[in-house]
């Protein structure tokens, strides 16, 4: 592609994106309209560009800083860290020299304290002897150590060399980063400070060490000969502590035997005069039985009697009730016919999942007998039937526009085929027009909701409800409109006022009924309605 094509695209591009544009606002029946020039929505769109490339860098800048902050942060906690971790070791190093130091004090007090009840103690040196050996491989351990720490504090010293060498090439680059810097410097020259005074302490703990060494050789011979003498008492205090306990514990297991044997007598004994109680009232409640038993079986004679009785009027008048039910069902089902819909498919509807079968067998077949409680309850579970079917016809029935959207009309034309009122021309008419004076209330036929209210093209002003069941009604040319899309109206209630909007040759309206999107003759709903209410 050649830099001239390229730049043929780019203004093709500009050229079709930055039109002039027009918005459009409405208010009431006024229209305005704005008008957005192409230099507008240029300097607009460049505005936008400029400040998205502006928030990209500055986003970008800051998480930079931020991420070169942190690594520098992050290293000095590390040496941080590990100069605390030093003066830990440090202060460890010297807790077992001052505990040494006790043991020995300790041992030296109680050496002297055998030598003085036990002349031939001096005589026991051989395993004071071992004991010094122990001690000087203590010692050892111990100048290992101290070296150790030395090599620790010279690592140390060489990090906060480079520490501080990396802060003086950082000063350089981040500014920002001074004042970690001198922080790092106090912290090299603590760290130098405590590393001296820890340099002099070791040299004291060493000749503190030493004194403490010659005391000890001269206390070893004294501690070869206790020794013995403190391990046979020690093991004779362990023979005697092992006797008591094992006394100890026999002497609470055969108290805990006692304890068990004198509950469980007790419980014995209770259990015996609740037993010797339930016994007396078990013949008691046995002799009280007896009787209520003749009582019942007197009782239940005459009960049965009388659910015979029950039982047959009972019948009675599930039957006077069931004739009724058929009766009102027959009325409400001939009015639905009346309108020319489809009774069984509208009850499929209302209860999609109601669901009935068997073989038919006729209630007066006489090879077929019924129990007696049987046949009732074959009476209710008809009456049950006939009480949904008739249930669910009603819910039919309120939703069926039965009415006249007006109160006082006459038919100006009516459904089917006729001659168009505008252009004198044949054509099919889906409605009814009910003509009044402009301005007559028009109202819900039924009850349901507005699926549209507004302006339809020919129809002019409109409203659309929805009665369920697929049912729906329109009515058209109105002057005025009363109600809203998605409002609950109930039965007869207001919804616009007679007019002449759309294609309309004078005041009145155009009354429409549809099942599921067909069109129905309103005349044979208004038919069905002077059948019911006149009934």
């Amino acid at each position: 592609m050649t830099f001239g094509e390229l730049r043929q695209r780019i203004a093709t591009f500009r050229d079709q994106a930055f039109v002039p544009r027009e918005i459009f606002f409405r208010s009431g029946d006024r229209f305005h309209h704005l008008r957005v020039s192409t230099r507008v929505q240029k300097l607009a769109a460049g505005m936008i560009g400029l400040f998205v490339a502006w928030s990209v860098y500055a986003t970008g800048s800051y998480v930079v800083t931020r991420m070169v902050l942190a690594d520098k942060n992050a290293q000095i906690e590390r040496h941080r860290l590990a100069y605390f971790d030093l003066l830990s070791e440090v202060g460890e190093y010297h807790n077992q020299f001052a505990r040494i130091t006790k043991d020995l004090e300790e041992n030296q007090t109680y050496l002297l304290s055998l030598l003085e009840q036990d002349p031939q103690g001096r005589k026991r040196l051989a395993d004071i002897q071992q004991r010094l050996k122990e001690s000087r491989t203590e010692h050892a351990r111990v100048v290992i150590a101290r070296e150790g720490l030395r090599q620790k504090m010279e690592q140390f010293q060489n990090d906060l060399r480079d520490i501080a060498k990396r802060n003086k090439s950082l000063q350089s680059r981040v500014t920002a980063m001074q004042a970690l810097v001198e922080s790092s410097k106090a912290e090299r020259d603590k760290v130098a400070a405590a590393r001296a005074q820890l340099t002099k302490r070791l040299a004291e703990v060493e000749r503190q060490l030493d004194r403490e060494l010659e005391t000890k050789r001269a206390l070893e011979a004294q501690i070869a000969s206790l020794n013995a003498q403190v391990d046979a008492l020690a093991r004779d205090k362990t023979a005697l502590t092992a006797e008591r306990e094992r006394l100890n514990a026999h002497i609470a297991s055969l108290q805990e035997d006692l304890n068990r044997a004198t509950n469980r007598y007790a419980a014995l004994e209770n259990q015996v005069a609740e037993l010797n109680q339930s016994l007396a009232r078990e013949i008691d409640r046995n002799a009280e039985m007896e009787r209520q038993r003749a009582y019942l079986q007197r009782r239940v004679g005459g009960l049965e009697q009388r659910l015979v009785e029950l039982r047959d009027a009972g019948k009675t008048v599930l039957d006077r009730l069931g004739q009724r039910t058929r009766l009102t069902i027959d009325v409400i089902e001939r009015t639905v016919q009346m309108t020319g819909l489809d009774v069984n498919k509208l009850l499929a509807q209302s209860d999609p999942h109601l669901g009935r079968g068997g073989p038919f067998i006729p209630a007066d077949d006489p090879a077929v007998e019924f129990e007696p409680g049987t046949q009732l309850e074959a009476a209710v579970t008809m009456l049950d039937q006939q009480i949904d079917r008739w249930t669910a016809l009603q819910d039919v029935l309120r939703s069926l526009p039965l009415s006249a959207p007006l109160n006082q009309y006459r038919i100006s034309s009516r459904y089917g085929a006729r001659r168009d009122p505008v252009n004198g021309r044949k054509a099919k008419h889906l409605g009814l027009d009910l003509a009044a004076r402009s301005g007559t209330p028009v109202y819900a036929t039924a009850p349901g909701r507005v699926v549209y209210a507004g302006w339809r093209g020919r129809y002019g002003r409109v409203v659309e409800i929805d009665h369920g069941f697929g049912i729906r009604t329109r009515y058209g040319h109105l002057r005025k409109i009363l109600v809203k899309r998605g409002q609950e109206v109930a039965n007869r209630e207001k919804i616009g006022l007679v007019g002449s909007s759309g294609r309309s040759t004078g005041p009145h309206v155009h009354y429409e009924i549809r099942y599921k999107g067909r069109a129905q003759n309103p005349s044979k709903f208004l038919q069905a309605g002077n059948y019911v209410f006149k009934g």
